[in-house]
């Protein structure tokens, strides 16, 4: 009985037991009410901006993809080690910085391959750095759904040295391709920004930068000075002068070719582009030739074709003529030939016996005057190889060349510019007038695509 009045007392003690904290109970629960209420919002918040970033604003790689066309490219991954590459290297969307030197060149084609594989995906936009040139590659980006109206954002830094720039796949959906000459963290140097389909030149020194517009759309300013900020306008040269702080446009080197810019034709281009270089087929026996524009590597391009087993010699030929006289070129200080091509086959060692059938040959035929003022027709040649030499004796310059034919590698689209051709052919053979640009391909068995050519005009002193 005693025991059970004990349990009943403890029972009844404990019942009248009082919180004797600094805090109310009350406020207790309030706190423990209001952080349940925040993490729940916090998390909600969390899940709908996640979700929302994901579907709306996340982005997924391009392919971008290193193609040594001519020597030995150094490549330098993030973990800063030197490498050397001869062929081909997939970058990654971590920082890689890539150089050529004096002898060497590299394009950096970038594809979206949202429905199709790398060799069938349209070229969106493609980068070919010309000798000694250094750019640091930072990323190719694209959103990853398509009712997403981010930008495909391609970006490069640390750029010194010269590049040709083709952007041709851009559609609907907008794009920005950044060029900057410094690092991303600085604020200094010069920024240039392309947004449509194009064809630039690019070159970059130490207080200069030149913008040679083709055709496209381009615009400059300095970093820490967005306000001054100048597009530059087809067939114009914007130079910036970094140490002046000067931003000057001049008109510059036109292209004077009808249809040169092939990779960017589009619709109803495409059939004028044929009428405009008008091009023949010459064999000396069957199998004929063949020309026609195609997409190759995601590119358009005139491909010039003659395979079928062919033993003689055949000609796949497309020229520009100018009308009347021929164009006159006395006014200007710079002539120059710039095409970019792809040697996909060709079955003679370098240019054949001699020297004059190469998968790809330019040819330019000009007069010039004599002392007495009389006319002469000349031509100016330069032809590209890619097959070894197997005899040992094979020539590199043909009888009427001025220069060797030039060894490049196979089925890699590069870009030759031939320098001032005023300053190649000799002072007494002075160009007066241009009256036909060909390019063709000869041989026996070949296969070459030709996806620019350009004759520019200019003057050294508007720049």
């Amino acid at each position: 009985m005693r025991q059970a009045e004990d349990i009943i007392e403890a029972a009844s003690e404990s019942s009248q037991f009082q919180y004797q904290g600094s805090i109310p109970p009350e406020r207790i629960a309030w706190l423990v009410l209001l952080g349940a209420f925040l993490l729940f919002c916090t998390v909600t918040l969390t899940t709908i901006f996640g979700v929302y970033h994901y579907l709306f604003r996340s982005t997924v790689a391009m392919s971008a993809v290193l193609q040594v066309s001519k020597g030995t490219v150094g490549i330098t991954g993030p973990d800063l080690i030197v490498a050397a590459e001869r062929e081909r290297d997939d970058l990654t969307n971590s920082v890689t910085s890539i150089s050529t030197d004096s002898l060497s060149q590299a394009t950096i084609q970038i594809k979206d391959l949202r429905d199709s594989n790398l060799e069938t995906a349209e070229l969106l936009a493609a980068v070919t750095l010309q000798g000694n040139t250094l750019v640091t590659f930072n990323h190719a980006s694209r959103p990853r759904f398509e009712w997403s109206q981010n930008r495909q954002r391609i970006q490069f830094s640390r750029l010194n040295g010269m590049l040709d720039i083709l952007i041709a796949g851009v559609s609907e959906r907008p794009f920005l391709m950044d060029f900057y000459t410094d690092a991303l963290s600085s604020d200094k140097g010069v920024h240039i920004e392309f947004s449509g389909n194009g064809r630039y030149r690019l070159s970059v020194s130490e207080d200069e930068v030149r913008l040679l517009n083709l055709s496209g759309e381009a615009a400059v300013y300095f970093r820490d000075d967005r306000s001054r900020r100048e597009l530059a306008r087809d067939g114009h040269e914007l130079v910036v002068r970094i140490g002046a702080r000067s931003i000057t446009q001049f008109p510059s080197r036109t292209n004077v070719l009808s249809n040169g810019d092939i990779s960017l034709l589009r619709g109803s281009d495409v059939a004028k582009a044929l009428n405009d270089w008008r091009c023949s087929i010459r064999q000396e026996q069957a199998p004929p030739g063949d020309f026609s524009l195609v997409r190759f590597d995601g590119r358009v391009g005139l491909r010039l074709l003659r395979l079928n087993n062919a033993q003689s010699n055949g000609e796949v030929r497309c020229t520009q003529t100018f009308a009347n006289d021929g164009l006159d070129v006395q006014d200007y200080d710079t002539v120059r030939v710039i095409t970019t091509f792809l040697p996909n086959y060709q079955n003679l060692s370098v240019c054949g016996r001699a020297a004059s059938e190469c998968p790809l040959m330019l040819q330019v035929n000009y007069e010039y005057l004599d002392e007495s003022g009389r006319s002469h027709d000349a031509q100016w040649y330069r032809g590209f190889y890619y097959a070894p030499d197997i005899s040992g004796v094979a020539r590199k310059r043909c009888d009427t060349c001025i220069q060797d034919h030039l060894d490049i590698n196979q089925a890699v689209w590069y870009t030759y510019d031939s320098d001032n051709l005023l300053n190649l052919i000799p002072e007494e053979e002075r160009p007066a007038r241009i009256t036909a640009v060909s390019f063709y391909a000869s041989g026996h068995q070949f296969d070459t695509l030709v996806s620019e050519m350009a004759l520019l005009l200019g003057n050294s002193a508007a720049g």
